[in-house]
């Protein structure tokens, strides 16, 4: 595969196996290059498939892979390359730097240096307001593929029938009982996002006598909908005014100490 210039390439990246794999899969999978009891190859080439440079059939002994377009391109750019450039381009666009822009903004920066600086004025500060503490996460998504092999004695009539019965059991989950042994994983992760968690607020033991269900629901940390449906279950005591329910601060101060178990706490 030939060197190509960085806006010719591919937006596809790959790690030194999965291109001596998908070099393999173009060159039609020429036997001897991967002994068949290993399969951590095929593992691999379900990485490409996912990202669109091989189609993958079969199991087993009839296991086949083929390139596409994009894979027998590739590393080169193809039309789709183009279009997922474009699209990262609109979604996040930047500001291209021109030639001899460095030296005018250290021009510039060097004159803003020689102004005068100005003291600035005094602010009356901001009003703050206490919210509850919250701390940030990412959350990944992860892919994991993984090749097992598990041998079992299957009564049957002939082949078809050995592989029609366990594929039944495969059907219901936890019957299919072997000695399961793992050839090949690759971890993979496709997607990333942040997750902000909200800690319960703090319930003193001072304040209202009465607290609502919204403000109960908060102090626990649990939803709304959850208390509601405690207090229909009669787990929380509550107090009701007209059509409003109130818990008593003591009411949920023994519930969380009723429910609050250490070990093992069966049911």
């Amino acid at each position: 595969m030939k060197a190509t210039e960085p806006d010719d390439r591919s937006t596809v990246r790959l790690n030194s196996t999965q291109q001596a794999i998908l070099g393999w899969v173009v060159a039609g999978c020429p036997p001897d290059v991967y002994p068949e009891d290993e399969y951590s190859h095929r593992v691999s080439a379900r990485a490409l498939k996912n990202r669109g440079l091989i189609e993958i059939s079969g199991h087993g002994k009839s296991w086949r892979a083929t390139p596409t377009e994009r894979g027998r391109r590739w590393p080169e750019a193809t039309e789709e390359d183009h279009r997922e450039r474009a699209h990262l381009a609109r979604a996040a666009p930047r500001v291209a730097v021109e030639q001899g822009s460095a030296k005018v903004e250290s021009a510039l920066g060097r004159a803003l240096q020689r102004m005068p600086r100005r003291k600035p004025a005094e602010k009356e500060p901001l009003p703050v307001k206490k919210v509850s503490r919250q701390e940030t996460y990412m959350r990944y998504k992860v892919v994991v593929t993984r090749v097992q092999i598990a041998e079992k004695w299957v009564r049957a009539t002939d082949e078809e029938d050995a592989a029609r019965k366990v594929q039944e059991e495969f059907a219901k989950p936890y019957s299919y009982f072997g000695n399961w042994e793992t050839k090949a994983t690759e971890v993979e992760i496709i997607e990333a996002e942040q997750t902000t968690v909200i800690h319960p607020s703090k319930l003193s033991e001072s304040g209202p006598m009465l607290l609502s269900l919204k403000d109960a629901a908060a102090a626990l940390g649990i939803p709304y909908s959850a208390l509601y449906e405690l207090t229909n279950r009669g787990d929380i005591e509550y107090t009701k005014m007209g059509s409003r329910k109130y818990i008593q601060r003591e009411s949920l101060m023994n519930f969380i100490a009723t429910n609050t178990h250490r070990g093992y706490y069966p049911g």
